[in-house]
């Protein structure tokens, strides 16, 4: 059995911005589920306290990944309400 491999949260961002997206695609965008899902496994793991330091790095870059993206929308916002192209 070959093992696909896993992308990280970097690729996935990554791969969505060199599609080119318009405003409305980013304005809609969200994480694909398999990651949202992860996100919130791992929100429960710290919140009973269970993260291993791994865990805590791979949350660490999760939520930092969607906090880029959430100023990525609100720039898109911004720019959009002052008529900047």
């Amino acid at each position: 059995m070959i093992n696909s491999p896993v992308r990280t949260i970097n690729e996935v961002v990554a791969d969505f911005l060199a599609c080119r997206p318009s405003d409305e695609d980013v304005l809609d965008y969200f994480m694909p589920d398999e990651i949202q899902m992860r996100v919130h496994s791992l929100l429960d793991l710290n919140g009973e306290d269970e993260l291993t330091c791994e865990e805590a790095r791979e949350l660490d870059a999760l939520l930092r990944a969607n906090g880029f993206v959430s100023l990525l929308k609100a720039k898109t916002k911004r720019r959009q309400r002052l008529g900047v192209l």
